[in-house]
């Protein structure tokens, strides 16, 4: 008996862990979305695809499990793959159902024909075209069991015809999703405690391949009396309890992280991989440990580079250690973190004019927030604070484009968060220009009831990038914004509204705040000329910025000039 292509798509696609499914349903997806209905996958209906792929993509993450985001041919399905190349980039097991023009018409330039397996090639682990009935199932647990085990998007185009036909292939294709612990060898192991038996100033760089395996890292740390430094994508697995932490480097991190991890003579790289050179020691011998072996050496030459499971590999790694006794290298770092935390804390208050501080917001919302919320923030400055003055004590998940560095990410990702996590608290600190991207999105709380709490940074610019201009000596371009008041405009559209301007209202703005059932933006006009301070000022650009004042000033910009100064140094 034969079976509906569109029925064995959705009953694959179920049987292979998915539950939800975004997207925006049109002509050629509703065999698939009338499918999706008589399932127990549940249909998200966003405004925007874009949208729907980062929702869809931070309920991979968060689940771990398979999520499904589905459109419909030509633009409908183009437009998720901004979307799609943050998931791939971020390794979360997607799958893309792209409807496609009938068979007998491509090729042919038909109405709202595009070369979608052309396009995602590109930017995901699987991508193909189901070509006739009998494919069906067997192409759905191909593009499944790629995104599971491969973890990355997995991209299937289903032409229209397809989908409206029936299948006789009875093969019972079915989707495998083994679990393989990998370690070094033990010759590769001994190579490595060679090297950290006999190194003298000792530290561990983590990222986000360390997560489950921060009790094997402390065991290791513990025996080197090493110091251990994270990147930020790195942040949940290594700072929740860690005794030992002494924060981030590069641009956003610590003078601790930056100078233990350059004035070491031993680095241990633990599934870390961090993208900027100039943050890697130059003398230093270099131990690589990384579940991906092109990963090994791709960002600085390493003296060992080894495969494994980071939490495996420790384990096997802790015996042939030898125990250390002096911890001065270690605790010298260790507060000189302590130290410069609290003294930023301490700095994130109210300016003397009652003007708020995009760091004391973030402060504010670390101190009030559940104990095991849900975050997401934009690419830039949100991002900036969140990683710098959100605490994470292994219940709380932090969420941003730190890979792909899009804008307008953080909003989206807390509905696919919420949709997942419905007990959770979610909270999204989004840009001013970030969130205009794509807020018509803003209108799925209402529609699928998902009570998250936005809370807008509103430099009235592009804060990030302005920042960037003027360390180059420029005069700022292109980079001012004209909002509108976003607490008025989300209360017209059905949520929670609320616009501060005065520091001596934050507090209670953001306990009102996070304490609405139902979904609630906070609207946070913060200083404008706050900067990113990094761990380290270049001579570049501390002459870019000397360059940029002057020319600001003969432009007859002083004032900008002054409030720089005023809101960061006085």
């Amino acid at each position: 008996m034969s079976q509906p292509v569109a029925e064995i798509i959705v009953e694959t696609l179920f049987e292979a862990g998915v539950r939800r499914c975004y997207g925006i349903v049109g002509d050629t997806l509703n065999r698939i979305a009338l499918e999706i209905d008589k399932s127990e996958i549940e249909w998200v209906h966003m405004r925007h695809e874009e949208a729907g792929a980062f929702a869809a993509q931070s309920e991979s993450l968060v689940t771990g499990k398979l999520t499904a985001i589905a459109g419909s041919c030509g633009p409908g399905s183009l437009h998720f793959i901004n979307g799609v190349f943050e998931a791939n980039r971020n390794r979360a097991p997607l799958i893309l159902i792209a409807s496609q023009v009938t068979r007998e018409e491509i090729g042919f330039d038909f109405i709202q024909e595009v070369d979608l397996q052309g396009i995602y090639k590109s930017c995901s682990v699987y991508c193909e075209t189901i070509l006739t009935p009998d494919q069906a199932r067997r192409k759905t647990v191909a593009a499944c069991q790629a995104a599971i085990n491969k973890r990355g998007v997995a991209v299937l185009v289903v032409p229209v015809d397809v989908s409206h036909a029936q299948s006789n292939d009875k093969t019972p294709f079915s989707l495998h999703a083994p679990s393989p612990v990998l370690r070094p060898s033990d010759g590769e192991l001994a190579d490595m405690a060679a090297l950290l038996n006999t190194g003298g100033k000792v530290t561990i760089y983590g990222g986000s391949g360390c997560e489950g395996a921060l009790a094997q890292i402390l065991q290791v740390a513990e025996k080197l009396k090493c110091p251990i430094a994270h990147t930020s994508r790195g942040k949940e697995a290594i700072e929740p309890g860690n005794p030992y932490n002494i924060g981030m480097t590069g641009i956003i991190g610590t003078e601790a992280g930056y100078h233990a991890i350059l004035d070491c003579d031993t680095l241990l790289l633990l599934g870390a991989d961090f993208a900027w050179r100039q943050f890697y020691p130059d003398n230093a011998k270099i131990i690589q440990v990384d579940i991906d072996p092109t990963h090994l050496g791709r960002r600085h030459p390493v003296h060992l580079g080894v495969v494994g499971d980071i939490k495996a590999t420790m384990a096997a790694l802790l015996p042939l250690l030898q125990e250390r006794s002096d911890t001065s290298f270690r605790d010298h770092w260790v507060r000189k973190y302590e130290h410069d935390l609290q003294a930023m804390r301490d700095k994130a208050v109210p300016g003397r004019d009652g003007s708020i501080p995009g760091t004391y917001v973030t402060r504010l919302i670390n101190q009030y927030a559940d104990d095991d919320a849900l975050f997401s923030s934009d690419d830039g400055t949100p991002t900036v604070w969140a990683y710098r003055m959100l605490d994470m004590n292994g219940k709380r998940r932090l969420f941003a484009s730190l890979l792909h560095g899009t804008m307008a990410h953080a909003m989206p990702a807390a509905l696919g968060m919420k949709k997942c996590q419905p007990g959770r608290q979610v909270i999204c600190m989004c840009g001013d220009g970030g969130i205009a991207m794509l807020f018509g999105d803003l209108m799925t709380t209402i529609q699928e009831d998902l009570p998250i709490k936005i809370c807008v940074y509103d430099n009235r610019k592009l804060g990030f990038v302005e920042i960037e201009q003027r360390a180059e000596g420029m005069v700022d371009l292109y980079t001012d914004l004209k909002n509108p008041d976003f607490g008025k405009v989300a209360a017209a559209m059905g949520l929670w509204g609320r616009t501060v301007d005065k520091g001596e209202e934050l507090e209670e703005a953001i306990q009102t705040w996070l304490a609405q059932p139902g979904p609630a933006l906070l609207n946070v006009r913060v200083q404008p000329q706050q900067l990113v301070m990094p761990p380290f000022i270049e001579a570049k650009a501390v002459l870019g910025m000397a360059l940029y004042s002057t020319r600001a000033v003969l432009a007859g910009r002083g004032g900008d000039v002054l409030e720089m100064i005023k809101e960061n140094f006085l």
